[in-house]
Order: structure tokens, then sequence, then C-alpha cells
């Protein structure tokens, strides 16, 4: 049977229709009867702002990718060394606070360029017409990620990318935050120093005094104790010339230059042939014998002490050097004995025959204590001097035995104990545990290795002192240091600019497609308030369906039947009046189903669009009993039906 639709101008229902009224048609066409109002555009629908933006954020990845690129060839950028801002703000604050808020208005105007179409999405497709209540009247995408999923059912698939655009904006500032950072960075500079000593002899008036001997010995002995390191300008048997650095600008200043240094080698054995005699109960001695014959031999008193030590000359003639060689450039023998648990005397010897080399080096000094980091041989120094030359040609101080003759009691006193110090350090440090120093007189090869290592750093340590002189000269250094820059986090940096650009281009392709969807939809207000809406629909008529308790689900069930557009002549929210044909009692049951939500499976259909002004009709047959005696049902429940005919 033919059922009826409501008109947006100029056509009524029936009087027996007990559905709704509307009056559209006493609305003034706009632009004929009344002034035509300016159209709305919400600010996010601005296509100059839009592409301007969106363009700024793309050559805003570009720059961040480029100065990451540069950050990364350069060490980062230079900043002050000292904050500024004093302690009111922090470099962490700063790096983290500016480049959020650089990104921030762009998170903001996607978010709210997406809020917005999704405020305009129900319109758009109540201007396309025939749109169901569930697709327009019903749609909610106030929260997004519930919207997300309603999008992907209904396959809107433009909101769908809008929603996760502006979700993915929500990364701009943890990633901004963490693009910039203040970093230590080692960074290298030339520098100009100044040498203060060069390679030669000390003069007598200094050696003659033992004084760099007595100091390099007893900062020896300490530093077997303490675990103290190597002085400035020696490490490992090298010494440098010293210089004078400059104030250090930064943390962990270290200099690398071009330099003169003597490396210093103990060259200690363990003599294959060592015998203790103790035929004199008085007057013990030790007789230590290399491969090559190189003798020395050592006396004591064994009452004296039941752990004794000391340094005794190894004899030129028998180590293939001249006779008359004096002691303080001969081999020496380091010697040491004592009674074993069981009352047995054991000794122990270990001959050494130092020497060194002069180079020209480069080497690195760190600059917080001049202590030297490393030495890395050039070339063989070969210029004149009086160390290789004349007067020593060659020969070097043994550094622990002297010639005593002419000396002075105090000079004396002095090599006495530069004599016993250095044995009495490798003792000592030996018998610190006594199953150590027992195994040391078992097997020679603790005593050697740490006759070796303390000997070398006495040989260094007086070296530095009694082959150098003072004299100034300029060298060109390397200065590398600790310094605050201002680095572009890699990963971070991609992220961001990646993220610009991505959105950048998604956001000009969905705002251009959005326009053009919108093209059809004219609206005078921003959507979004009741008065708005309460504009949109005063005049429509299918509000006198509902009820202002009307919960979600009866709302449905009362606008199932309806389809719903904009007016082409006015703007207004119609309503089209969808009907079914069926016996009273299949009427009954399709009305339960609308009061019990389930009025989207209805069998709908199309109602024919009668003649304005006219409400047309159908004969029909005369009705059955049972429809006649149908029931009244109430208002919001009365199904889709034509008024019957009079008779």
């Amino acid at each position: 049977m033919p059922l009826f639709r409501s008109q947006s101008q100029g056509s009524t229902q029936s009087s027996r229709s007990r559905r709704y009224r509307e009056s559209t048609h006493l609305i003034p066409t706009p632009g004929v009867d009344i002034a035509r109002p300016d159209r709305h555009q919400a600010w996010p629908f601005s296509t100059w702002k839009v592409l301007a933006l969106a363009v700024s954020m793309i050559m805003l990845g570009i720059t961040i990718e480029v100065a990451q690129a540069i950050s990364v060839r350069n060490n980062g950028f230079t900043v002050p060394q000292k904050n500024v801002f004093g302690g009111v703000a922090s470099p962490s604050f700063l790096t983290a606070f500016f480049p959020t808020l650089l990104v921030y208005p762009l998170s903001y105007f996607w978010i709210s360029a997406d809020r917005v179409l999704r405020w305009y999405q129900p319109y758009i497709i109540l201007s396309q017409g025939g749109a169901r209540a569930e697709d327009s009247l019903l749609v909610d995408y106030v929260i997004v990620v519930v919207s997300l999923f309603r999008t992907l059912r209904r396959k809107e698939w433009l909101i769908h990318i809008s929603m996760i655009t502006a979700l993915a904006t929500s990364l701009y500032q943890p990633l901004a935050g963490a693009v910039l950072s203040i970093r230590q960075i080692p960074m290298t500079h030339p520098q100009n120093v100044t040498i203060t000593t060069t390679l030669g002899l000390a003069p007598d008036t200094t050696l003659n005094t033992l004084d760099p001997f007595l100091a390099a010995a007893g900062f020896t002995e300490a530093a077997a104790f303490q675990s103290l390191p190597d002085p400035p300008f020696v490490q490992n048997g090298w010494s440098i010339a010293q210089f004078n650095a400059p104030s250090a600008g930064g943390l962990d200043v270290s200099l690398t230059l071009p330099t003169t240094g003597i490396n210093s080698t103990a060259n200690c054995t363990v003599p294959p042939s060592i015998t203790l005699n103790t035929s004199n109960a008085s007057d013990f001695t030790i007789t230590a014998t290399d491969k090559d014959g190189c003798t020395s031999v050592a006396s004591f008193d064994p009452s004296s002490a039941d752990q004794q030590y000391g340094t005794s000359q190894a004899y030129p003639g028998t180590c293939g050097l001249d006779p008359t060689l004096d002691v303080s450039f001969s081999p020496l023998v380091f010697w040491f004995f004592h009674t074993a648990n069981n009352g047995t005397p054991q000794a122990q010897a270990v001959m050494c025959r130092p020497s060194i080399q002069l180079y020209n080096v480069d080497v690195s000094v760190y600059l917080t204590n001049n202590s030297l980091t490393d030495a890395t041989v050039l070339n063989n120094f070969t210029s004149p001097n009086n160390i290789t030359g004349a007067p020593l040609n060659g020969k070097i101080y043994n550094a622990v035995l002297f010639n005593q003759s002419g000396m002075d009691d105090f000079v004396k006193a002095r090599a006495v104990a530069i004599q016993s110090l250095i044995p009495g350090a490798i003792f000592r440090l030996a018998s610190q545990d006594p199953a150590f120093l027992q195994q040391s007189f078992d097997s020679p090869d603790n005593f050697l290795s740490l006759t070796n290592s303390i000997y070398t750093q006495h040989l260094a340590v007086s070296g530095k002192s009694v082959y150098f002189v003072a004299e100034n000269g300029n060298a060109m250094a390397q200065e590398t240091s600790l310094v605050e820059r201002l680095v572009i986090d890699a990963l971070a940096a991609h992220g961001l600019a990646g993220l610009l650009m991505l959105i950048g281009l998604t956001g000009i392709a969905v705002h251009l497609l959005h326009r053009h969807m919108r093209r059809g939809l004219y609206l005078s207000a921003a959507p979004g308030t009741i008065a708005s809406v309460v504009a949109l629909t005063s005049h429509s008529g299918f509000g006198d369906l509902l009820y202002p308790y009307d919960d979600p689900r009866a709302i449905r069930a009362k606008l199932a039947n309806l389809r719903f557009s904009l007016d082409r002549r006015t703007g207004a929210i119609v309503a089209d009046e969808y009907g079914y044909n069926g016996s009273a009692e299949e009427m009954r049951r399709r009305v339960g189903e609308q009061h019990a939500g389930g009025a989207e499976k209805m069998e709908m259909r199309r109602m024919p669009e009668p003649t304005a002004g006219l409400v047309q009709h159908q004969p029909q047959a005369e009705p059955d009993m049972e429809e006649a005696y149908m029931p009244e049902l109430p208002y919001e429940q009365e199904p889709l039906v034509s008024p019957r005919p009079t008779r």
C-alpha cells in the first residue's frame, strides 16, 4: 500500500497521521525572502592555512635532518661553557622546553582540525541525502579511540585517517623534548705550549749532591707501598721533556705534542748461579754469576738480622766492560737473604744492567696532573748532546751505587740511603705476605718481577732530573678536552622529522579530499552547539517523536524508519518516512522489534513521493477482522502506515 513522505515545502501529512508535522515550508527562502547569510567556514578548513602549515612542517622536517647531519659531522654545536641563566634554568630544561614549545602549535592545529572534521561528518552525510539516523543524527565521534573502531567499521576512511594523524601528533612533544641534549664530547684544537726542559746532562752541582737520586728513591719506595701512580712526565720507564700547559678550558684536558724523551730499561735477570757461603758464621757471602760470567759478591753479617737485603756492584771486568769503570755506571745486583721457618738460610739475587735510549716522541699528557698517558716513538734522537756524547759517551747512571770518595758525610749518608731504599722497597713489598716471601726465595721469578717494576720506575724518575736541563722552546700541540656541545639525537631527530613530513603530506591530502566532500554543505553557524542544532531541526517536525527522557535505544527505534537529509532550499534537517506492508500480526511483531532495539532489522523500502499538497491513497481490499480490531498502540510505537480511506 502506498505511503507518504514529509515534504520540505508545500505539503502536510494526512490529518489522520499521528507521526509528526513539519513546517519547513514556512521558513523564508534565503536569498529571496531574506538576505542570504554567510557560509560558516571553520578556521582549520582554511586552505591557505593548511597548506602553509603543512609546507612549513615539511620544511622543518628537512631542516631537522640537515641539522642532525651537521651535528654528526661537527660533534654537535658550540654552546657557552657556563650556564648563562645561572641556577634559574638547567641546560636539560632549556633543551627540552623550547623544542616542545615549538611543536605544540603544530600538534594543537591538527588535533583541532580533526575535531572539526568529526563535527562536520554527520552534516556531510546529511548533505548527501537519504541518510539513516545511525549514520547521521546518532553518530558519536567524541571519544577518539572508540571512534577509530566506528569509522573503521563504517569505512569512513577520511575521518579514520584524520584521527590517526591527530593521535600521531601526540608524539611530537616527547620526540621534540629528546632531540636536543648537552653532552660532554672530546674536542681537539691546536694549542701553543712552552717546552721548559730539553735533553742534556744535569750540572755537576746537582749530581754531586745526589739529590735527584735520593728524591727518586724516596718516591719509588712510597709508590711501591702506597700504590701511587707515576709522577708528572713519567710513565713506564719513559721520561719526557717538561712543558708549561695553558690553563685547562674544559674537562679532562689532554695535550698531544712532539717532544724528546728517554726510555729507561732495567734489563734485570736472575743469575743462573747464586751461591750462599755460610762457612764463616759471622760473614756470609752471596755470589751471583750470570751466563756471560758477569759476577757480583756481597758480604753481610747474618747475626745482624734474620732478613737482610742490599745492593752490590757487578765487577765490570767480568761483564765485558772496562775494569776501571766507575761504580756509578756499572751493572749491579740486588740481593736478598732470610732464614726459613725450618732454620735454613736462603738467598736470592737479581742482576740488572740498566740502559737508556733517546728518542723523538709523540706524547699525550693529561693536564689535570701532567701525567704521561702515552708515548709513541717517532725516531731516534740524533742531535749532539752530552749524554750520548762527552762526557758520558753513552754511559748511564745506575742511580743506586755511587763512588763515595771525596764525598762529605752528608752526601755519603744519602748514598747509603739510596743503596738501601730500592732493594728495601722490593723486599718489603714481597714480605707483606709471608707465603709470597717464601715463594720468592723458593722461586726467584717473584723477586725478578718486583725488581723490574720498582727499579725501572726509579730509573725513569731520576732520569727526568738527571738527563734533562732547563731550556725554553715552543711547540704546537693538539689539545683535547671534554667540552659541552649541543647534540641532536639521531633517533629522535629522524623520528620527529619523518613524522613532521608524513603528517604534513597527509594533512594536505585529507584537507583537499574533505574540501571536495563538503562542497555541497552550507552551514551558517558552527556545529556543536545546542542552538545550532535547534535552528536546523526546529521546523522539521520529527522531534515530536522524541521525549526528553528517551534513552539511546528508544531514540534509535523511533528514528529507524526515517531517512534524513539537508533541505536544499533552507538548509534545515528534514526527514523522509519509509514503511512496510503486512498483516496486523506482522505489524505488531515489527513494532515490538522496534521497541526492543531491532528497528534496523526491518525490511525497509523507499516510499514514493506524492504530489505537493496531496496525500495519495491506493484502493485496498476490505480489512479483515483482525486488522479492524487492532488495539490502539502508544504514539511513539505507531507503525509507519498510510491512513485508511473513509467509506
